[in-house]
């Protein structure tokens, strides 16, 4: 009865034998307490038990040292270091470069004037710098001379009263009806209380303020660009838009239709009383501001890029009101 047993049990030694001849590196054994698990492979099929090869237990200690290791020590580049003072001094130079950038928007901005007919331009401002100091100089100082201020801006008054009618027409045509209300009672009160304009009283007692309109901030307000720069003999620095505008104030001074004797085709107009109204009032002007054209000469680098720059600014703050 016990040698089947036998039989059975000396079989399954010879076969470890030879699976051990067969596949060595299985015939290691695991260390003690070591817990080595099959894989299943479904069904019926008995549980398969691999045998890895397993080192040597390492301690508890050691184990934990060499799974977080501790990060070298690196380093730092000598611009690394300096980095941090870096971002500091950038930061504490923001101010001066928000300083440099409204700079470049002014350079950006002066740039944008357009001049293509600089060498004509260079030439009439010449002629207009020739004339201011060749005539119109000499014919102020002597008007100055001859006329008291108080009479002379007596004159100014009066030439700005006659010329209400484009300030008024102007502000009408931006929607500036406060202002052109303004304009409307400014003339009636200095006309009469004012003695036909040579006096303001409307500023001087009531304190209103002359609306500075005209055409040519008009087009601007309603977005026609301001095109190139020119300069013309005797009126002196403008643009493309400013000189249409000039033209429409012509046409709205109330000096072109007294007595009028030039058929245009579609209207009479007197040039004569605009001419004389117009050559009074540049040297009556000049003969309040002389000594200001010099100064400015002065003190610009290139007088023509400075009086050009200029212009151009001052038109364009005049149609931002």
């Amino acid at each position: 009865m016990k040698q089947p047993y036998f039989l059975k049990l000396l079989t399954l030694v010879a076969i470890a034998l030879v699976f051990a001849s067969v596949f060595p590196q299985y015939a290691q054994s695991s260390p003690p307490g070591e817990d080595i698990r099959g894989e299943s492979t479904g069904g019926d099929s008995e549980d398969i038990r691999r045998m890895a090869p397993v080192a040597d237990p390492i301690p508890a200690g050691e184990q934990k040292a060499i799974e977080s290791p501790e990060p070298p020590e690196v380093k730092k580049s000598d611009a690394e270091a300096e980095a941090p003072s870096a971002l500091k001094s950038g930061e504490a130079a923001d101010g001066g470069v928000e300083e440099a950038t409204e700079e470049e928007e002014i350079e950006a901005e002066t740039e944008t004037i357009s001049d293509p007919l600089k060498p004509f331009n260079h030439l009439m401002f010449r002629f207009n710098d020739r004339l201011y100091f060749y005539l119109l100089k000499p014919v102020a100082r002597g008007y100055k001379a001859v006329l008291p201020e108080k009479v002379r801006l007596s004159v100014k008054n009066a030439l700005s009263n006659i010329a209400t009618p484009v300030r008024f027409i102007n502000c009408t045509l931006q929607g500036k009806l406060k202002s052109a209300g303004t304009e409307l009672a400014r003339f009636i009160v200095n006309t009469t209380w004012g003695v036909l304009g040579l006096f303001d009283p409307a500023k001087n007692s009531l304190h209103l303020e002359k609306a500075q309109e005209d055409f040519g901030q008009t087009l601007g307000k309603y977005g026609v660009k301001e095109g190139f720069y020119i300069v013309w003999p005797f009126f002196g620095p403008s643009n493309l838009r400013d000189t249409i505008g000039m033209t429409g104030d012509f046409f709205a001074d109330p000096l072109f239709y007294i007595n009028p004797h030039t058929d245009l085709g579609f209207v009479e107009v007197n040039t004569t009383y605009p001419t004389i109204g117009t050559a009074t009032d540049k040297v009556n002007e000049t003969s309040l501001t002389l000594g200001m054209y010099e100064e400015f000469k002065e003190s610009a680098i290139d007088p023509y890029v400075s009086m050009r720059s200029a212009y151009f600014e001052y038109r364009r703050n005049q149609i931002k009101k």
